[in-house]
């Protein structure tokens, strides 16, 4: 047994197999890491790796040295979280350190900013890691998590820095932040977008949530190796501005808001125009005319923090612009279907502050139009936000159509119960409830206006819907493009 005062013990096992935190994909001589997880200890699992053929067995003090056989390598460390990062970095070269990495965090806006830089560097010079998929070169994987398990991560960027692609935008979750995933990763530059509440099935408060994403900046930018490091923040937001005391002197803080004029890039003006909006920027003592095909004051927001980064990157104005203004939107993220008929948007919106937002754009943007909404909350999450949506929604909207989201193990009547607590007996009668989704979907489109507005709320871009551990294939832009076509 070796103990260890450090997490980055590569040198030891660098002559051994692949590092994993799964015990399932052990092969002859890989490395096991023991890591405990919210509902199971890593040590339950260390002998079926020893009979895979594990070579060493990596843990913390918690590590039971009592079942590793003596030719087995056994090392404990500080936390076995960390040095599973720092080992997966090492096996693939520390592929990070040769891409301009920007971490994007926040509740809302990481895929939208995402998906736009992208769009503005282009698909040559710039790839991304995120919610939706990995995008690097001609491939496009779909993902299972926000930011990918770590030796999955590393592993993907390897294949990005294998591409020559010089910039990736990396969609860095609290969940990820919090455990470690991107542990032994250099990153250059950061954004902050917002918090608002979310995840605290996981976090507990709000507080915890904050300190999670803060790591971003006050650990893992802050301790990066890489040079002229810079920090994207929105102002606007109180953790933000919290955010920007954390950061060391030597990384270059950039500010963006649609209210502060002080901040280094500012909002000064929004002009509705034909295709869009005309936006007027100020940065410094320059003035900067734009046209986005965008709306709503959150996307008004991800231009800031997309054109902040790029113009401090050296791109060229023209080409910030031209990305900006060829820019349609994220997959899922207000997205609009294409029809003759009616105005329906799809959009990821599962929280209260980002389904309030999505519902004051769409006013905003068709004034006077009904607006109806079709949502539901997800089972096994946060049970506290269920209420304030239901409040939310049926306070704003016209007609709400209530129905089940992911309900995962509880029961779709339960969550729809939480929701309908929130809803006050004079908004009552805008509620419909309609328990099967595809048959919420297909009565929603159906009994809507010609000039009405329909937001189908919560699931994006998701291609299932989870049932009793049961991902059944589900995709709410499907149903709505089967609904249409019958309707035609």
């Amino acid at each position: 047994m070796h103990i260890s005062k450090s997490n980055n013990i590569f040198k030891k096992i660098k002559h051994l197999g692949v590092p994993t935190n799964n015990s399932k994909k052990i092969k002859k001589n890989d490395i096991f890491f023991a890591i405990n997880g919210e509902k199971e200890n890593g040590n339950i699992y260390i002998e079926d790796a020893i009979t895979k053929g594990a070579a060493a067995i990596v843990g913390d003090k918690s590590l039971n040295t009592k079942i590793i056989p003596k030719n087995i390598l056994s090392l404990i460390v500080p936390n076995v979280r960390k040095s599973f990062g720092i080992a997966c970095s090492n096996f693939f070269s520390n592929p990070g350190d040769n891409i301009n990495l920007c971490g994007i965090t926040g509740t809302n806006g990481k895929t939208s900013i995402a998906y736009l830089l992208h769009a503005i560097f282009g698909k040559e010079q710039s790839s991304l890691i995120g919610t939706i998929e990995n995008k690097y070169g001609s491939k496009k994987i779909k993902s299972i998590l926000t930011t990918p398990d770590t030796f999955d991560l590393n592993k993907t960027l390897k294949e990005i820095k294998n591409h020559e692609i010089k910039n990736c935008f990396l969609e860095v979750s609290s969940h990820s932040l919090e455990l470690s995933r991107v542990e032994g990763i250099n990153f250059d530059s950061g954004i902050f977008t917002n918090i608002t509440r979310d995840h605290l099935d996981f976090h507990k408060n709000m507080n915890s949530y904050y300190k999670s994403k803060a790591k971003l900046f006050s650990y893992y930018l802050n301790k990066s190796k890489k040079k002229n490091k810079i920090a994207v923040i929105n102002i606007d937001d109180k953790y933000g501005r919290k955010i920007t005391k954390l950061i060391n002197r030597n990384i270059k803080v950039i500010s963006y808001s649609v209210k502060n004029s002080n901040a280094d890039f500012y909002l000064k003006s929004i002009e509705k125009v034909k295709n869009g909006n005309k936006l007027i920027i100020k940065n410094d003592k320059n003035e900067f005319t734009l046209e986005t095909k965008l709306f709503g004051s959150y996307n008004l927001q991800n231009i800031l923090a997309s054109f902040a980064i790029s113009k401090s990157k050296g791109l060229s104005i023209k080409k910030i612009f031209d990305g900006i203004k060829k820019f349609e939107g994220a997959p899922g993220r207000l997205e609009k279907i294409k029809n003759k008929k009616i105005n329906i948007f799809i959009d990821y919106a599962h929280t209260p502050d980002a389904i309030k937002k999505s519902i004051q754009s769409l006013k905003k943007n068709f004034n006077d139009k009904r607006i109806i909404v079709l949502f539901g909350c997800g089972g096994d999450r946060d049970k506290g936000k269920r209420a304030r949506m239901g409040k939310i929604v049926s306070e704003a909207a016209n007609k709400i159509i209530i129905t089940s989201d992911n309900p995962r193990y509880e029961s779709p009547k339960t969550i729809i119960q939480d929701i309908i607590q929130g809803i006050s007996s004079k908004n009552i009668n805008k509620v419909k409830v309609i328990s099967n989704r595809g048959n919420a979907i297909r009565f929603s489109i159906k009994s809507t206006r010609k000039d009405d507005v329909l937001l189908i709320a919560g699931k994006g871009h998701e291609e299932y819907q989870e049932i009793k551990g049961i991902k059944n294939k589900f995709s709410d832009k499907r149903e709505v493009r089967k609904c249409l076509k019958i309707l035609k």
